[in-house]
């Protein structure tokens, strides 16, 4: 089998992360990472092609990720029935779900698990249905296309998350938790999204509209500073940790509860509980976060680094900007992940 790289493109509000995966013979390595912080004056393709100039990406075929309130994603029961009168049943069923008209969207569905007949009940299984509007799509191409790439697929922020832990669990199963449910939790800038998963299964997936812009604003209002001094403060507190616990307080367990909100609802839908929160993303990072979390949701919180276990052959300069940012390299990682199902 020859080897094949594919790239994996997080296109975050204030990062640009990129990791390159590369598999020869059912091996994976990554092979490459850069990220760039978009400057205020660039576009985001501009910012794409500073990246790719900058780094020694092998293929400018990528997988990148959406989400937002043109990405609709809903768990169903049906019939059970075959893959192809899935694909036909699917566009009807997603009618009832979705708030547009299914022309407008581009949409998919996959089968997650046959469920236990009830007496008397025709047997069900478990569908995920996804669609996104179709401009939405669009412009997102064209986004990337103008940077001179090549779009290989277009993934959703939280399925990329729970590919990222499936990648892990196939690497090295010590790397995740075998059986265990576990609330994948995502904390960017200005969104956080949650996959809860077992293995390689997606059982719940939520996005909400809080994250880091949320604890640098928190910040800066109650110190006083500019937006740009509270962000750095927020990155590197030096020595200002117990003034950044006090800033930061209220908007931490509002994201918490949050978080533990999801959860529940999970739990109480789907009568299962979880286990264990990885946390990821940039904002993962902040004082404090993962002791408010533990203690709001009664559950072991643990930071996750998504590549830990899967190796790594890269320059020193770009091992350590990966080591620096393995919270963050997440949804990049599981993006490129898809270079299996090619």
């Amino acid at each position: 089998m020859a080897v094949r790289n594919l790239v994996g493109l997080d296109l975050g509000s204030k990062f640009i992360k990129a990791i390159q995966l590369t598999e020869n013979n059912g091996h994976f390595s990554v092979t490459e990472y850069g990220q760039l912080e978009i400057p205020p004056q660039y576009s985001v393709p501009d910012a794409i092609t500073e990246l790719f100039q900058k780094k020694k990406f092998k293929t400018k075929r990528v997988v990148s990720s959406v989400s937002g309130r043109f990405v609709f994603v809903r768990y169903i029961n049906m019939p059970v029935m075959t893959d192809e009168e899935l694909v036909n049943a699917a566009k009807y069923e997603l009618g009832k779900y979705i708030p547009v008209e299914v022309d407008e969207v581009l949409h998919d569905s996959q089968k997650l698990e046959d469920l236990p007949a009830s007496e008397g009940q025709e047997a069900e299984m478990r569908v995920l249905l996804v669609a996104a509007k179709r401009t939405f799509i669009d412009e997102h191409v064209a986004l990337l296309e103008q940077a001179g790439l090549q779009p290989a697929v277009v993934d959703v922020d939280s399925f990329a998350l729970g590919n990222a832990y499936e990648l892990c669990g196939l690497v090295n199963p010590d790397a995740i938790r075998p059986g265990k449910l576990i609330a994948l939790a995502d904390i960017g800038a200005t969104k956080t999204n949650i996959n809860i998963m077992s293995d390689s299964l997606s059982y719940f997936t939520r996005e909400f509209y809080k994250g880091g812009d949320d604890i640098t604003d928190a910040i800066s209002k109650k110190l006083g500073m500019e937006p740009r001094e509270a962000e750095m403060l927020k990155r590197s507190p030096g020595g200002e940790e117990q003034k950044l616990l006090d800033a930061v307080g209220g908007i931490l367990e509002d994201i918490c509860h949050d978080i533990n909100i999801s959860i529940d609802y999970f739990e109480n839908q789907y009568d299962k509980k979880v286990d264990e929160v990885f946390l990821v993303g940039g904002a993962s990072n902040t004082i404090g976060l993962d002791e408010v979390l533990e203690k709001t949701v009664q559950k072991k919180v643990s930071k996750w680094n998504p590549v830990q276990h899967i190796e790594v052959k890269l320059d020193r300069d770009a091992a350590q900007e990966l080591q620096n940012n393995a919270t963050q390299a997440a949804l990049a990682l599981g993006l490129a992940s898809r270079i299996r199902r090619e």
